[in-house]
C-alpha cells in the first residue's frame, strides 16, 4: 500500500497541496507512516470524550466525534491526483501547519493520519545544509523537511483522535468542541498558585461565555505551569499587554484585571493569541489577524 503525502497550510488559496514523491521514497514513506499508525494505536489504553478540561495521562487518547472535516483532508486521499503540487519555495514551508496522509480501510472509509508541523523541521536553502553518505557529507542541493516519528492524531469517519491537545489546536480550530469554564472551574482557576484575584464574586460576574472558554483553554493548556513567570512578563511587554503581578509569601503571580476588557485582553495573551508576523514585524491577534 503506497501512501501520498499532502501538507495543510495557513493559506486560504492554497489550504491543501501535495508532494511529488518519487517511488523510492514514496515506498519508504508508506512504511514509515503505516508503523507510525500501528504505534500511535497501541499506545491508546482508553479514549476519553474531550471536553476541554480533562488532561489524559499516559495511555488516555482524547476524542472528538463528528468532528467536522471543513478542509475535506479525506478528499484529498481519495483523489491525490485532483490535489495541487507544492511549490517548493521558504514561503510555502513556513505556511505549513500539519503533514497528512491517509489510506482506504477495507470497509470503504478512509482513515487519516496527521503529524503537526514544527517549523524546525524545515531544511532550508538558506546557510549551508549537509547530511551523510557513503561516509563523507554532502550538501543538500533544496529545500525540504523531514518527517516526524510519531503522528499527533487520526481521523476516521468524523471521530478524531489525538494524545496532546496543545500541539493539535495549532492545526485545527477546536472553539465548538470544548464547554466553557463552570463557576466552580472559574474558583479553581483564580485559586492557582500564581494567579492573584481579588474578588471571586466579581470575577464571576464578569465572566461571559468568550471569558469562560478562554479559562477552560488556558487550564487545558497548562501554560501557567509550564513558562516562566519573567518569560512570560517580557513577551506581555513586547504586545503592551497590561500584566501586572504581586508577590504574596515570596510567590510571584498574576493579578487578574478587574476590568473585562483588561482581562480579556490578559486571556488572549496566555491563550497565545497573539503572534509577531516575521515579514512585516508587526503584531497579530491571531483569530482575526487585525493588527494588535
Amino acid at each position: 500500500m503506497l501512501l501520498n503525502l499532502f501538507a495543510l497550510t495557513n493559506n486560504p488559496a492554497n489550504r491543501i497541496v501535495r508532494f511529488k514523491l518519487t517511488e523510492d521514497v514514496q515506498e519508504e514513506l508508506s512504511g514509515l507512516l503505516i508503523g507510525q499508525d500501528r504505534t500511535f494505536d497501541a499506545a491508546i489504553e482508553e479514549e476519553i470524550e474531550f471536553d476541554g478540561k480533562y488532561k489524559p495521562d499516559s495511555g488516555e487518547a482524547l476524542f472528538i466525534q463528528n468532528y467536522d472535516d471543513i478542509d475535506n483532508l479525506e478528499n484529498s486521499i481519495r483523489n491525490p491526483l485532483g490535489v495541487e503540487e507544492v511549490i517548493p519555495n521558504n514561503d510555502f514551508f513556513t505556511s505549513i501547519k500539519a503533514l497528512f496522509s491517509g489510506y482506504e480501510n477495507e470497509d470503504g472509509s478512509i482513515r487519516i493520519l496527521l503529524q503537526y508541523f514544527d517549523k524546525r523541521k524545515i531544511i532550508s536553502t538558506n546557510g549551508l545544509s549537509i547530511f551523510h553518505s557513503v561516509d563523507v557529507y554532502k550538501k543538500v542541493e533544496g529545500i525540504g523537511i523531514s518527517i516526524d516519528t510519531k503522528l499527533s492524531a487520526t481521523l476516521t469517519e468524523g471521530k478524531l483522535r489525538f494524545f496532546s491537545f496543545h500541539l493539535l489546536r495549532q492545526v485545527f480550530d477546536l472553539t465548538q468542541y470544548y464547554k466553557e469554564a463552570t463557576n466552580d472551574d472559574i474558583t479553581e482557576f483564580s485559586g492557582l498558585e500564581n494567579i492573584k484575584v481579588t474578588d471571586n464574586d466579581h470575577l464571576l460576574s464578569i465572566s461571559d461565555s468568550w471569558v469562560r472558554r478562554k479559562i477552560s483553554l488556558i487550564q487545558q493548556s497548562e501554560i501557567l505551569s509550564t513558562v516562566p513567570m519573567n518569560q512570560m512578563k517580557a513577551v506581555a511587554l513586547e504586545f503592551n499587554i497590561p500584566f501586572e503581578t504581586v508577590i504574596e509569601s515570596e510567590v510571584e503571580m498574576i493579578k487578574l484585571p478587574d476590568q473585562k476588557a483588561d482581562l480579556k485582553m490578559l486571556l488572549r495573551f496566555l491563550d497565545e493569541d497573539y503572534y509577531r508576523s516575521p515579514l512585516s514585524n508587526t503584531n497579530f491577534v491571531t483569530n482575526s489577524k487585525r493588527e494588535a
